[in-house]
């Protein structure tokens, strides 16, 4: 069974993603743009998960050239006997992914301050991701997010300011950063205190 699931990169990261991003579907078009995969190896790949029973395929409909064609969906299976095993060791792969994270981001430029919020926190609906403060290279810092983000197996959304837009912000009150700073968070950096 776990040949099935693990003996290939692909299917590891098309695996991760799913399971992540579960119970949303998407196509294999869809899932190869975000795990960096090319569409004809997902397609390979989706076929063996959905034999092992961890991915569920549907067709669904979709207005092509104003016909409708049914195209391929596929979502993790929630009811999978290994789902929450696998789930939790996904997440403990994070963790390790976060430790590296929290060692380069000095490297990027002088931060004073570095936070995790929003799905790193469980929290959905929150705005962003990764807060940076600090004279950024944001060359560098996008390289280091896009590695992240590959790693991880999802889209994160940052934002990186100066010392001096954070104090401003700090002083007119501004609600982003309180909402952020003031809700559930991992301190990558802190300078401040």
């Amino acid at each position: 069974m776990l040949t099935k699931l693990f003996s290939s990169p692909v299917r590891v990261k098309i695996l991760k993603f799913l399971i992540m991003h579960s119970p949303a579907d998407f196509s294999a078009s869809d899932i190869a743009v975000k795990t960096n995969s090319v569409v004809r190896s997902v397609n390979k790949e989706m076929g063996k998960l959905a034999g092992a029973g961890a991915v569920i395929e549907e067709l669904k409909p979709l207005e092509v050239n104003k016909k409708i064609v049914k195209v391929k969906h596929y979502r993790a299976h929630v009811d999978f006997a290994l789902f929450t095993e696998i789930k939790n060791l996904f997440i403990k792969l994070q963790i390790l992914e976060l430790d590296d994270l929290r060692h380069k981001l000095p490297h990027v430029g002088k931060l004073n301050y570095g936070v995790l919020a929003g799905k790193f926190v469980g929290d959905t609906s929150g705005s962003v991701d990764l807060l940076v403060v600090g004279k950024v290279d944001y060359k560098k810092l996008e390289k280091l997010i896009a590695r992240f983000q590959t790693a991880i197996g999802w889209e994160i959304n940052w934002t990186a300011m100066d010392l001096a837009e954070y104090d401003y912000r700090q002083k007119i009150g501004d609600m982003f950063l309180y909402n952020l700073l003031s809700g559930k968070k991992i301190e990558l950096l802190n300078k401040f205190v």
